[in-house]
């Protein structure tokens, strides 16, 4: 009998808490006051987020994700905290490590104490390092970020980069370009990167990346939205036929982006489901792509 994804891993969600909010908006930033205050200010986007979350203990975010997880059928999901907030993120996950899983991050993979906080992962239990070059304002294949990639590689950390378009209200799209990356990749091999979201915008250049590497992939996740500002506007099923041709269905991995337990994506899921089935991608594969691949990548037990 084939296999299908009857256990799901979701390989793209968030966690955010108020403290994650405070530590962001003090954190000092080289932009314009007058934008910083848009985001950060008592009438920005933040403010609105931070009172929502002010009465939301993490022990009610373990809670009510582990009740999402069994509304969806999710097995296992990896969380980004907002704000750099690794620490935070590695209490959630030991709450539920069968359950719970983290991509570390950096304030900024330039910076000279960077590696030193990639080799902490281990010991806060975090599987993989996520880089977000629009927000970040760096260059995948800048040398500066090197040693950062030579601590991910000693501790056998995959590498995930949020390219293309972002819902963040301060970013700079010239460091969307996935093809950044293309240098790195082919320099640090024994590090599996990852393309988050397609692309978010540049899946044609995402596509590119497949050619000559074994140590790229692309995760589902999103809402995929950029496909309105595409030439052509292609379809879900359109992006997924290139993506399986290109990379084919070891290296693409399912996620939703979920960002709140109340609202995990559900509707996502179904649509991948649906976009899979339609083209015809076999019961083996589809188990590869919403369980497989993350388990095999991240050494997860069966």
């Amino acid at each position: 009998m084939p296999a299908t994804e009857s256990r799901i891993i979701d390989s793209h969600l968030h966690l955010v808490t108020a403290s994650m909010f405070h530590r962001l908006r003090a954190r000092p930033m080289a932009i314009r006051p007058q934008a910083l205050a848009a985001f950060t200010g008592p009438g920005g986007r933040l403010a609105k987020w931070v009172e929502a979350l002010e009465r939301v203990s993490l022990e009610d975010q373990i809670a009510s994700w582990r009740a999402a997880f069994d509304r969806a059928g999710i097995e296992t999901g990896f969380f980004i905290a907002v704000g750099e907030g690794n620490e935070e993120l590695a209490e959630f996950i030991r709450a539920a490590p069968e359950r719970f899983q983290g991509w570390g991050s950096v304030v900024d993979p330039t910076a000279p104490d960077a590696p030193a906080t990639v080799r902490r992962f281990g010991k806060w239990g975090l599987r993989g390092l996520k880089l977000y070059p629009p927000i970040q304002r760096f260059s995948a294949s800048d040398r500066a970020v090197y040693p950062v990639y030579e601590a991910a590689a000693e501790q056998g950390l995959a590498v995930l980069y949020h390219f293309g378009i972002t819902i963040a209200p301060i970013y700079d799209l010239l460091y969307a370009n996935p093809l950044h990356l293309s240098a790195a990749a082919r320099e640090f091999p024994e590090i599996t990167f990852g393309v988050a979201h397609c692309g978010a915008g540049f899946l044609r250049e995402a596509l590119l990346l497949a050619y000559h590497t074994e140590n790229i992939w692309v995760d589902t996740s999103g809402t995929n939205n950029w496909r309105e500002f595409t030439p052509g506007a292609p379809s879900l099923d359109e992006v997924f036929r290139d993506l399986l041709r290109t990379y084919g269905p070891r290296r693409i991995m399912f996620g939703t982006d979920s960002t709140m337990p109340a609202e995990y994506r559900t509707a996502i899921l179904q649509e991948q489901r649906e976009a899979f089935g339609r083209l015809g991608v076999s019961g083996d594969d589809r188990a590869l792509i919403f369980e497989g691949n993350a388990r095999r990548l991240f050494r997860l037990p069966a």
